[in-house]
């Protein structure tokens, strides 16, 4: 954002167009797809696949893990433009109401937490990530998968989501391709966010949709 200008909110509707398109418009996992969202960033980019899913005609249904007043000022950007469309946005008071409000999908999209998490995940975040792991529903993690620490490859705490396959933005992080991180990961893939090639954090990385 800083060397090239370009806002946030760019970049994260850049992000998760890809994702929409990479992992479900070519019907890697079966629909309908179940969002998970978060108060940050990540949340800001799970809540964008919600309406770009929702463009493509794609099954879909979000729950924010509220309140939507403790969001980041994106997330809270993106749950406007899906409520103001009329998309049923579900708020998730302690996190219990996951594993009833999960029956039914498809798959999972784990966009709780990203890169930033820096403590062992507990209250309504534990408990998401606990029905998320135990729903036997395959799931594709935005980024990293919440409660696993991006450079180590290791869970912040006990507790991290077991995801099926991972779409880690803009490049993968460095802990991610760590041997110790595959039982927390599954796939890895890299996820454009429409910067110069040359722009990348890493110009190795696989990178998808760019």
């Amino acid at each position: 954002m800083e060397r090239l200008g370009i806002p946030s909110l760019v970049l994260m509707e850049n992000a998760a167009r890809n994702i929409a398109g990479l992992v479900f418009h070519e019907q890697r996992f079966p629909l309908p797809v179940a969002i998970i969202a978060g108060r940050g960033n990540n949340g800001g980019d799970g809540l964008a696949i919600a309406r770009q899913l929702d463009a493509m005609g794609i099954a879909s249904r979000a729950m924010l893990i509220g309140p939507l007043e403790s969001c980041g000022a994106d997330c809270r950007l993106q749950a406007g433009a899906l409520t103001a469309a009329g998309y049923p946005l579900a708020i998730a008071s302690d996190g219990t109401e996951l594993t009833h409000w999960l029956q039914g999908a498809g798959c999972v999209v784990d966009a709780i937490f990203g890169v930033g998490l820096s403590r062992p995940l507990a209250g309504p975040f534990a408990r998401a990530v606990e029905a998320i792991n135990a729903s036997g529903l395959p799931v594709l993690a935005v980024d990293v998968p919440s409660g696993l620490d991006a450079d180590s490859g290791k869970p912040v705490g006990d507790l991290a989501v077991r995801a099926t396959l991972t779409a880690s933005i803009g490049g993968l992080k460095a802990g991610l391709t760590d041997r110790i991180a595959r039982p927390f990961t599954g796939e890895l893939v890299a996820v454009g966010l429409g910067l110069p090639r040359d722009r990348l954090a890493d110009p190795c990385a696989t990178a998808i949709g760019m």
